[in-house]
């Protein structure tokens, strides 16, 4: 067995293993291409490949926020994160992980890394940490002394199966006007959600004006921002992120941007929705069609 960096020729061979280890995801060209050679921050540096006779047989992506998001940069530059990584059934136990992740681990440390993350990285990312249901990850990462310090839940949405509770539709927001952004509301969308929430919520905000038509909808009361949801931006079937400004919360402007949302997917005609990393359950469980509910952790490990 050899180790060796990810190219963007062995990405194909990547995808294929990665669907047939990771029983309850389905991961595309797209979707690995931008969490890989998409992300402004990936190196092949921190990705590797175990190759059995040229076959690939297991792989560990690492990553080090070194360019993008500018304004988080020199606060996270010892800290790094597992993106995804998988062996072939037929090939665990037999110390392709191991290897694997020596590779990663050693490579973190010579370039000065003090404590690696599994896989709780915004905006180019795939998962929020383990699902408990890949007992092997979980029982193999905590062998290698990582350790829980965060959970977070999915949610998936049968779209042919959502529709929006009259509740909802017949909510009165008094002075508050929901509605669908436009190009123009851009620079002040964006700069409102920097301040009121984060750089990486605004990278992904920006995503969603990318659109002929924005996927994204804002709310407003005397002429300011309150309130904004995104969809698509991360992928087709993904929701978020959501947010409301402290001032205007409790009053069901979430639940108005969120069915909102939910209802333009379903429109455009997408058959899921994935409601990703987060931990405000009873908010999200009053969205009808949830069909699965993913539970993960995130993982740290200090490396010495």
């Amino acid at each position: 067995m050899r180790i060796a960096e990810l190219t963007e020729e062995l990405l194909g061979e990547v995808r294929r293993v990665a669907n047939l280890s990771l029983r309850e995801d389905a991961i595309t060209d797209e979707s690995l291409r931008r969490v890989t050679f998409g992300d402004p921050n990936f190196s092949s540096r921190y990705g590797f490949v175990a190759l059995e006779g040229g076959e690939v047989v297991g792989f560990a992506i690492g990553v080090r926020r070194l360019r993008e998001p500018a304004e988080v940069v020199e606060a996270q530059r010892d800290l790094a994160w597992v993106k995804l990584f998988a062996v072939r059934e037929e090939w665990r136990r037999r110390g392709v992980a191991t290897a694997l992740f020596n590779e990663l681990e050693g490579r973190l440390r010579e370039d000065g890394v003090r404590r690696v993350r599994i896989c709780d990285y915004p905006i180019w990312y795939l998962f929020s940490g383990v699902d408990l249901r890949y007992e092997d990850a979980v029982e193999f990462l905590s062998r290698r002394g990582y350790r829980k310090v965060g959970e977070a839940v999915d949610y998936e949405v049968d779209l042919l199966r959502f529709y929006v509770p009259r509740r909802v539709a017949n909510m009165d927001l008094g002075p508050v006007t929901v509605r669908r952004a436009r190009h123009e509301d851009r620079e002040a969308v964006l700069e409102w959600v920097k301040r009121e929430f984060s750089v990486f919520w605004a990278y992904e905000a920006n995503e969603g004006f990318k659109h002929a038509e924005p996927k994204l909808w804002v709310a407003e009361e005397g002429g300011e921002v309150v309130g904004f949801a995104v969809y698509g931006a991360l992928g087709p079937d993904r929701f978020g992120p959501i947010g409301v400004s402290a001032k205007a919360r409790a009053r069901g402007i979430g639940s108005v941007l969120l069915f909102n949302c939910l209802r333009s997917m379903r429109e455009e005609g997408q058959r899921c929705a994935v409601i990703p990393w987060t931990s405000h359950l009873f908010f999200y469980t009053q969205v009808p069609g949830i069909s699965r509910v993913r539970h993960y952790w995130i993982l740290e490990k200090e490396l010495s």
